[in-house]
């Protein structure tokens, strides 16, 4: 039963962000600060479920330089060679992040350890904290890049 109820915590978080997203693109607003207010959602899912502590930023980090760095190589592949640079941006930026991001990721949680804080894995802290560094480094990104006048738009 707890199996469930920590499900449908993700659940409802990922279904919240897709809508919102949806919106986001339909409302034509300026993405990356849009995904940057998006991260609040799993922040809320993490405090509704009792799981917000410390513990989470290895999470939060891995997610924020994991898809920060991927949305980079997303948006220079798009803007240099369109749909199909953004795809192969985000798949091979996706690999060469998971292993940066996980680089940090573990170094935090050592560093966390050796100051007496329980950075131990849940399945909901994991989850939803890499959600929330995951909308968070991307939103950043992708308002740099609005900021700096790229021009990132739907087709």
């Amino acid at each position: 039963m707890q199996f469930f109820r920590r499900a449908a915590y993700i659940g409802v978080a990922s279904i919240v962000v897709v809508v919102l997203g949806i919106i986001t693109l339909r409302s034509r607003f300026p993405v990356g600060p849009a995904v940057i207010a998006i991260t609040v959602i799993p922040l809320i899912g993490l405090l509704l479920a009792g799981r917000f502590t410390k513990s989470v930023i290895p999470d939060i980090i891995f997610g924020m330089i994991d898809t920060g760095l991927l949305t980079f190589f997303a948006v220079i592949g798009g803007v240099s060679f369109g749909v199909v640079g953004a795809i192969i941006g985000g798949v091979i930026g996706d690999a060469v992040t998971d292993g940066i991001a996980g680089f940090f990721e573990g170094y935090i949680a050592r560093w966390l350890r050796s100051r007496g804080i329980d950075e131990s894995r849940d399945p909901i802290t994991t989850s939803l904290g890499k959600m929330a560094g995951c909308l968070l480094g991307s939103g950043v990104v992708l308002t740099i890049a609005w900021f700096a006048g790229v021009s990132i738009h739907m087709i």
